[in-house]
C-alpha cells in the first residue's frame, strides 16, 4: 500500500497544473487541498497554477470556503510569483484585497525578493535565531538558539539576577526590565539594553527606570513604543501600566487594566495591546482578556479564554493570538487555545507535547516556538500549516519564567 501512495503522489507531482486546473481539483476538501499545495513540481509556472486553483477553488463555493482563503493561500510561494501577475491578476482579486493577512503576505513576499530574504528579515528585526534570557535557576544567563541548526551559544550574561522579567526587541535592541532576584525579591524597576548591532555587544544600564517595580509582568512593541503591564511590586498584584519611548527615552503612566494581573500574557495586534489571563496574587487564576487601543485610551473586555491561564505564553500570528500553556490552579497545562481578531472566538489548538508553565514563545519563519516551563525540559514549535506540535530539542538547561525573543 504504501508503493501505491508514493507512486500516486509522485504521478500527481509530475502533473500537477494540469491536476489543479481539472474540474474534479473543485470538489476536493480543504485539507486534500492544502496537501495538493505543499506538493513540488519542476513546472516553472507552478505557483501562479496553484494561485489560480485555491480562488477557484473557493469561489465554487464562496461562502462556506471564505474562510479557509487566507490559510491556502499563505501556502503558495508568492517570491516566485512575477511583479506582472502580482500586479495584474492578484492584487486585482477581492478575495486578496480584503483580506489583511493576505495583504500582508504579498508586501512580505514582494520586499523579500526585492531586498534579499536574510537583509529583509534583519530589517525586520527577525532572523532564524532566538535569544534566551533568564528564568529560575539561571537568572544571569543569555543564550542564543538557532531555529535552523538547532544549535546552542552564549550571549553576554546580564551580571545581576533577573527572574520572571519582561523583553522586547527593539530595532534590535534588547531592552530587559524589571524581574526579581528572586521570588522574595527585591524587586527591580531598572532596564538594561543589549544592542545586536554592535559587532560586540554588552549590557547597558544607563536606561531611564520603570515607574514602578515589576516581577512576573508583561511587555509589547506597538507603533514604536514600548508597553509595560501590571505584574508584583513586592506588596500587591498591578492593574497599572506604563508606556517607554526608546527615541525620547521617557517612560509615561497609561491607562490602568481593569483588572490587577501578574504572570499574564501581552502582545500587539492591529494597533492594539491584548492582555490575557495571570492572576491577582491571591491565588485567583483567570481567564479573563482585555484589549487596550491607544486611540481610545481604556481597556475593554475581549471575550474570556475557555481555560483559566496563570503563568502562559502567547504570541500573534496569521491575524490570531495564541495563548500557550500555563497553570489552571490544580495543574500545569499542555493545551493552547487562539482568539481570532475577525471572528472574535477562541478555539482550541492541539496540544504540546509537555506540559508549560512558565515558560515563553515567540515566532519565527511562521512557526510558534516555546521554550522553558516548570519541569519542561522540551523545545516544541507549532506549524499553523500542519496543525501540529513537534519536539525540536531539549533545554539547554532548566529555565522558567524566562523571555525569549526573535533576533
Amino acid at each position: 500500500m504504501g508503493d501505491l501512495v508514493q507512486a500516486a503522489e509522485t504521478f500527481i507531482s509530475k502533473n500537477l497544473g494540469a491536476v489543479l486546473k481539472s474540474s474534479d481539483f473543485l470538489q476536493f476538501g480543504v485539507d486534500d487541498v492544502k496537501s495538493m499545495l505543499k506538493l513540488e513540481s519542476e513546472q516553472d509556472s507552478i505557483d501562479e497554477d496553484k494561485y489560480r486553483s485555491v480562488v477557484s477553488w473557493t469561489k465554487h463555493d464562496k461562502d462556506r470556503r471564505r474562510k479557509h482563503f487566507s490559510d491556502l493561500f499563505r501556502l503558495i510561494q508568492l517570491e516566485n510569483l512575477s511583479n506582472e501577475f502580482l500586479n495584474d491578476v492578484v492584487h486585482k482579486e477581492e478575495l486578496v484585497g480584503s483580506s489583511v493577512e493576505c495583504t500582508n503576505l504579498i508586501i512580505t513576499a514582494t520586499l523579500s525578493r526585492l531586498l534579499g530574504a536574510q537583509v529583509y528579515k534583519k530589517m525586520k528585526g527577525q532572523s532564524d535565531e532566538i535569544i534566551i534570557i533568564g528564568g529560575l535557576s539561571c537568572e544571569q544567563s543569555v543564550a542564543k538558539f538557532n531555529t535552523k541548526t538547532i544549535q546552542w551559544s552564549n550571549m553576554p550574561d546580564t551580571n545581576i539576577a533577573r527572574m520572571w522579567p519582561s523583553a522586547v526587541n527593539y530595532n534590535q535592541q534588547i531592552l530587559l526590565m524589571g524581574g526579581a532576584e528572586g521570588l522574595s525579591g527585591p524587586y527591580y524597576n531598572s532596564v538594561k539594553m543589549l544592542d545586536l548591532n554592535d559587532e560586540n555587544p554588552k549590557w547597558d544600564s544607563n536606561l531611564p527606570s520603570m515607574g514602578e517595580k515589576r516581577f512576573a509582568f508583561a511587555s509589547a512593541l506597538l507603533d514604536g513604543l514600548v508597553y509595560c503591564a501590571g505584574g508584583w511590586n513586592g506588596n500587591s498584584s498591578l492593574s497599572s501600566c506604563e508606556s517607554y519611548n526608546p527615541e525620547e527615552r521617557k517612560w509615561s503612566s497609561i491607562r490602568n487594566m481593569n483588572e490587577k494581573r501578574n504572570s499574564h500574557a501581552l502582545v500587539s495586534a492591529r494597533g492594539s495591546l491584548y492582555a490575557l489571563g495571570g492572576g491577582d496574587g491571591s491565588y485567583t487564576k483567570t481567564n479573563t482578556a482585555e484589549c487596550y487601543d491607544p486611540r481610545k485610551g481604556k481597556w475593554e473586555y475581549i471575550p474570556p479564554m475557555k481555560t483559566c491561564r496563570y503563568g502562559l505564553a502567547a504570541v500573534v500570528l496569521n491575524n490570531e493570538i495564541y495563548a500557550i500553556g500555563g497553570n489552571a490552579g490544580s495543574k500545569n497545562l499542555s493545551s493552547v487555545e487562539k482568539y481570532n481578531l475577525d471572528t472574535k472566538t477562541w478555539i482550541d489548538v492541539p496540544s504540546m507535547n509537555e506540559e508549560k508553565y512558565g515558560g515563553s514563545a515567540c515566532v519565527v519563519d511562521g512557526l510558534i516556538w516555546v521554550f522553558g516551563g516548570y519541569g519542561a525540559k522540551t523545545v516544541e514549535f507549532y506549524d499553523p500549516a500542519t496543525n501540529k506540535w513537534q519536539v525540536s530539542t531539549n533545554m539547554d538547561r532548566e529555565r522558567r519564567f524566562l523571555c525569549v525573543l526573535s533576533i
